[in-house]
């Protein structure tokens, strides 16, 4: 059942998040301007690379809390607790530490791309972005915490609070001609007071608190070997997202115009992104179970199937209808100047859809404690994404950046990971797939022809009147299919159990 609530908050926050972001991205590309939006991604690029202080323990934490909750033992997960809590205050310092020398070199590192005063600006942002990776490493122990507990109502409900709250009140700011740096030290604030309320729900509400003891070495032993190998899991993951950023600042000339660009399609496989990563939250601790009490590989690969088929009705759908209205939607959505970042966004999802439908097979590996070859694996790939962007960001910027994180994606997220399912796991590729794809693919193909002939009938001059009907027509044509051939009698009850629910809580029909 908390699993069931979890999926619904987390499809509840990712339309927020994707719903405000989407209304309010182009408000700040247009507020900043190219230049200064550019000097923002940046920012928000570098210091990303600080969460991978992380190290894996956030993995490790959900993984164990969870175990400890299944087995009855509260000592346990408070002695486990205390341990993280002073591992991520130790990090948060180092966070910081880092972040002066970053500050510093700063100016060194980026003089050929940026002028001096995009230098600047960015240094302003620099400090408020390094302090807010502070605060949410400081306080990873309790939002792992609640995770593990499956509270997702109250983590998943304030952060849909705390998003929307950000967003207006940045755009009342830029309205008001805030620049960037406001606009960072509002999303600074969010984070404070969302961090703020996790570590008062687990110490009030759960009446969990870290415990300080002498720590069980064999036992933090398996913890950092487990969490080393999250770790490269994670690095992987930031250098094939971030990179292509940080790397047009440094070799490209007049770069932060590129980034922008860049930066507006990169926003858009954010959203797409965020679709899929708010179910692993939501599937470890369940898998973490299915682990536990001895679950075998037939049983694992339908859970795969299940949750693959929820996920991939969702992003298919999104990636379908991006592919055959995605230019329109770029030059209304941030204008003419970023008509590429289609061509950045369309490229990047397709590696990035089949990454995150595969994410329980990628959660089961994790419970397994069969993740070690995956992260060496994804890093080798990561490095050649490095090494491959460096040759092509010379040869041409926006596009070789592009074309190397697309090979490294497809290579370490999708072709190898297989690989593993079959070897680690003991799935049945083939059988996967078809399952995985049954009644979806021919829904998808449908969806898009109709989208594709009924564009010639040239409603795109009407602006987002004609994109928003180009859309639904699709979105129409998609429903019917997947009514008819698409969804299994199983996927059928549960979107009509669903919606019934919401209906009946809403008062619009009577419940049971």
């Amino acid at each position: 059942m908390n699993r069931k609530v979890g999926v619904v908050y987390s499809c509840m926050l990712m339309f927020v998040e994707v719903f405000t972001a989407t209304l309010f991205t182009p408000f700040l590309i247009r507020s900043l301007g190219q230049s200064e939006y550019g000097v923002y991604q940046l920012v928000s690029s570098i210091t990303s690379y600080l969460m991978l202080f992380d190290l894996g323990i956030n993995t490790a934490a959900i993984r164990y809390i969870s175990k400890f909750r299944t087995e009855g033992n509260r000592e346990k997960q408070q002695e486990f607790m205390g341990i993280i809590a002073v591992f991520y205050l130790l990090i948060s310092a180092l966070v910081l530490l880092i972040g002066v020398v970053m500050y510093v070199i700063f100016p060194t590192v980026f003089a050929k791309g940026l002028s001096v005063e995009e230098i600047n600006i960015g240094r302003k942002l620099l400090v408020l972005t390094i302090l807010s990776t502070a605060v949410t490493l400081s306080c990873t122990t309790f939002s792992a915490t609640l995770l593990a507990y499956e509270r997702f109502s109250f983590l998943k409900g304030f952060l849909i609070l705390t998003t929307v709250s950000r967003v207006v009140i940045a755009a009342i700011a830029l309205k008001f001609g805030a620049r960037s740096f406001s606009v960072v030290l509002i999303y600074f604030l969010a984070n404070i007071a969302t961090r703020l309320a996790y570590a008062l729900y687990v110490l009030l509400k759960l009446k969990l608190r870290p415990l300080i003891k002498k720590p069980d070495f064999s036992f933090l032993k398996e913890t950092i070997s487990y969490s080393s190998f999250v770790l490269l899991q994670m690095i992987a993951t930031h250098i094939n997202a971030m990179t292509d950023s940080t790397l047009l600042g440094i070799l490209a000339k007049d770069s932060a115009v590129i980034i922008a660009v860049y930066g507006a399609g990169a926003q858009i496989v954010q959203y797409f992104r965020t679709i899929g990563e708010h179910f692993n939250g939501v599937l470890m601790p369940g898998i973490v179970r299915m682990v536990e009490t001895g679950a075998t590989a037939k049983q694992l690969q339908n859970e795969m199937v299940r949750i693959g088929r929820i996920i991939l009705m969702m992003l298919g759908l999104v990636f379908t209808v991006y592919l055959v209205n995605g230019q329109q939607f770029m030059i209304l959505w941030a204008g003419k100047d970023y008509k590429l970042g289609y061509f950045v966004a369309a490229s990047i999802m397709a590696p990035t859809m089949f990454k995150l439908i595969q994410s329980v097979g990628n959660q089961t590996l994790l419970a397994l404690s069969k993740h070690k070859v995956q992260a060496v694996v994804q890093i080798i790939s990561a490095l050649i994404n490095i090494v491959l962007s460096i040759f092509l960001i010379r040869w041409k910027p926006l596009e070789g950046a592009v074309i190397g994180s697309v090979i490294a994606l497809a290579v370490g997220n999708v072709i190898l990971p297989n690989i593993l399912f079959i070897k680690e796991i003991g799935i049945n590729l083939i059988e996967y797939y078809r399952e995985l794809l049954k009644g979806l693919l021919p829904s998808f193909i449908i969806s898009a022809a109709a989208g594709m002939l009924f564009n010639l009938i040239g409603l795109s001059v009407y602006g987002w009147l004609g994109f928003i009907v180009n859309c639904m027509v699709m979105v129409a044509v998609y429903v019917v299919c997947m009514l008819l051939f698409g969804m299994n009698g199983a996927e059928k009850n549960m979107i009509f159990g669903i919606c019934k629910k919401v209906l009946s809580k809403a008062h619009l029909i009577k419940g049971e």
